[in-house]
């Protein structure tokens, strides 16, 4: 039985992870842009973040993205680019 849990642990972790990357990325969103983005609406594949939304929000976005990638990546977060 230790084998199965050992198992599911590694896939509960990297849920974890993810989660922590994606609410790391939506509060530095938030305190550069003071825009809430729901948890739903962020992809990130390969240190590449897609945020889903109007285009006044990912033109805000993209206005400060420098400041906001600043912001993820101090907080241990290697994001390389948001579109």
């Amino acid at each position: 039985m230790q084998g199965i849990s050992g198992f599911f642990d590694k896939f509960k972790n990297t849920a974890l992870r993810e989660l922590n990357k994606r609410e790391v990325i939506i509060s530095s969103i938030f305190s550069t842009t003071k825009q809430k983005i729901d948890i739903k609406d962020i992809n990130i594949k390969e240190g590449i973040v897609v945020i889903k939304g109007n285009q006044s929000l990912k033109s805000e976005i993209f206005l400060k993205k420098k400041l906001i990638l600043d912001q993820i990546n101090k907080k241990g977060i290697k994001i390389s680019d948001i579109k």
